[in-house]
């Protein structure tokens, strides 16, 4: 099979019912000093209800500032880390269903969008939908992609389109691992072809590009490989983590992948760690590598508060609304509004648990977590001056 021309899915594509716009307004990614202060203190009033809620208000309603939207559940690939290709997902949100989506997020006031999957540049209105959301006024837009289908053109319209964040997927750091956990040959050589292809306008439109690396069974031990090979490219790391706790993560493959051999991660990691004390820049700060080797022993990890569920709100590729990926949500998009779910006791009462981390326990996005942490801040910033014997460095 040949990714770069794109694998065959069998999805029910979504009927026409909504003039999609082929690119973002002029000057939307232009932001102002005044913007940027905006943003900064919505974001830090986030995070100081947050710690509120943790210390003093339990009850306390936070509401969501990003958007994941999950444009479709199928893939082009056959990954062992997910169980999304496994089955078809049909009776996905239409276009126009998807704009009505987009038109209340923004009348919400979302700060951030994300596109994501599946793989969500196998819909046709994918880049429409994007488009879209860039001229309801949503100014920060990130796309979560295996990159198979980005290919030049492809990125050309998707960074007209508003685009300005990407979460690129690569599993090994060579074709003869990541192919094997992708399931398609060849991927490993068009994927990274295509993330080159972003880090070149990375400049021009003030990109900002992560690697994904899923830490799992089959990989672990080449950590160190994948944190040099990003080194070499030049862009960020980050270790997403093998679990079958989570939607479209649930199946018995997973399973074992995230059964990771403890001796062999934390030999990885160790070594991981020595290179980022000789260089840091483009590796996970020290504190999310030492959540890696926790997650593997604890998923749950108890005694950290779960940022990620109060910060987004999820809509799934049917129209189901939640707030967690361990959590399977009962109300839809097409029965209610956003605001009257997001307003509701339900909603309410299941983050609140959700934020105490009453749940299944997953991982996911445990960087965001950890970052609003003191402890982790302070951990993070001692590993630097170690690092540096307390000189500064770039």
């Amino acid at each position: 099979m040949n990714p770069a021309a794109g694998s065959a899915v069998a999805i029910e594509m979504p009927r026409a019912g909504a003039r999609l716009p082929a690119e973002a307004p002029v000057g939307f990614d232009r932001w102002s000093g005044l913007d940027r202060a905006r943003r900064t203190t919505r974001l830090a009033g986030f995070f100081g209800l947050l710690t509120l809620k943790e210390h003093v208000a339990p009850r306390l309603h936070v509401r969501p500032l990003v958007a994941e939207l999950f444009l479709t559940e199928n893939c082009n690939l056959r990954c062992r880390s997910c169980g999304c290709w496994t089955t078809t997902t049909r009776g996905e949100l239409r276009t126009d269903e998807w704009c009505n989506v987009i038109d209340q997020l923004a009348d919400l006031g979302i700060l951030k969008v994300n596109f994501t999957g599946g793989e969500p540049l196998v819909r046709r209105d994918a880049v429409g939908l994007v488009a879209y959301a860039a001229n309801r006024g949503i100014r920060d837009i990130h796309l979560n992609t295996n990159a198979i289908h980005l290919d030049p053109g492809m990125l050309t319209r998707i960074l007209a389109a508003g685009v300005r964040s990407f979460n690129i997927s690569v599993d090994g750091p060579d074709a003869a691992t990541h192919d094997e956990i992708r399931g398609v040959e060849g991927s490993f050589e068009t994927t990274i072809r295509h993330l080159q292809g972003v880090i070149e306008q990375r400049d021009r439109y003030k990109l900002a590009v992560r690697m994904n690396f899923t830490v799992m069974r089959s990989n672990a031990r080449v950590l160190p490989e994948i944190a040099r090979l990003a080194q070499r490219l030049g862009v960020r790391l980050y270790l997403n983590l093998a679990t079958d706790t989570t939607f479209l993560f649930r199946t018995d493959l997973v399973t074992g992948e995230a059964q990771v051999d403890r001796d062999e991660l934390r030999s990885a990691l160790e070594e991981v760690n020595a290179m980022a004390r000789m260089d840091r820049r483009w590796l996970p700060a020290h504190a999310d590598l030492r959540y890696v080797i926790d997650h593997f022993e604890d998923r749950l990890q108890a005694t950290l508060p779960c940022a990620e569920s109060q910060l987004k709100l999820m809509i799934h590729s049917q129209g189901q609304v939640g707030g967690c990926w361990g959590h399977d949500p009962s109300m839809s998009v097409r029965e209610q509004s956003l605001r009257t779910i997001v307003d509701s006791t339900e909603y309410r009462d299941e983050h609140e648990r959700f934020f105490r981390k009453e749940c299944v326990g997953c991982g996911s996005n445990y960087s965001l977590n950890l970052r609003w942490r003191p402890a982790s801040l302070m951990h993070n910033s001692l590993e630097r001056l170690r690092a540096t014997g307390g000189r500064s460095r770039q």
